[in-house]
């Protein structure tokens, strides 16, 4: 990458540490409604990073479970409702990252298969909100990730070659995504089985702090 025009990133698992908040929400319906006892490894290594659709097929497909996408989101918002979303917090290392990008000109997006609302809420939150260039959520496309049209999207709002576009995501179905669409993308991730998946495509980092200072030494 010859130049750095527009940094897009991925929300859940990237941004914020939410994969515990979701698991806790997810892990008691599938005991209580259908017996099925999951742990904290198993939905990081089968479940995160996917739409509510898709892992209603996963759950039908591999473990016979019957159920349909309106019950299980009806349950999941129920559940989270109790939950307190503003506890979830960033990444480390996130708000440093964004900020260097703003003060550096840098396009900031956020493409994600969250929801617009729960993404102005977590990061008006924690104050990143204004940083953001544009938002590319689960509203604004017909076919989420794995497949590229949410990339394709994001690029056409940067105004930018795909040359001068970075993805960071921490999942290989956003990596996919990335890829599809024909931009750079690095993976960030903590846990053992996603790095695995993401390390067979993508350049692999340990957290944001180290991207961060992999664009500080290339001049970004």
């Amino acid at each position: 990458m010859n130049k750095l025009s527009a940094v897009l990133f991925d929300f859940d698992g990237t941004l914020i540490d939410s994969e515990r908040f979701y698991f806790e929400a997810w892990g008691p319906i599938l005991s209580q409604d259908f017996q099925l006892e999951i742990t904290f490894d198993d939905w990081i290594a089968s479940f995160a990073g996917h739409t509510l659709q898709r892992n209603v097929q996963f759950l039908k497909s591999n473990y016979g479970i019957e159920t349909t996408d309106e019950h299980m989101w009806k349950r999941t918002r129920e559940a989270y409702a109790d939950q307190d979303l503003l506890s979830i917090q960033l990444m480390p290392f996130a708000g440093e990252l964004i900020s260097y990008l703003a003060e550096n000109h840098i396009q900031i997006g956020l493409v994600t298969s969250n929801f617009k609302g729960v993404v102005s809420e977590i990061l008006k939150n924690h104050k990143l909100y204004n940083y953001f260039n544009f938002f590319v959520t689960r509203e604004d496309v017909q076919e989420p990730k794995p497949k590229p049209e949410c990339y394709l999207r994001a690029q056409e709002l940067c105004h930018v070659p795909a040359s001068e576009i970075l993805v960071i995501e921490d999942t290989v179905t956003g990596a996919s995504a990335a890829l599809a669409a024909n931009l750079t993308c690095f993976g960030v991730s903590k846990h053992a089985a996603e790095r695995s998946r993401l390390a067979k495509s993508v350049p692999l980092f340990d957290d944001l702090q180290q991207v961060y200072k992999e664009l500080a030494e290339s001049g970004y």
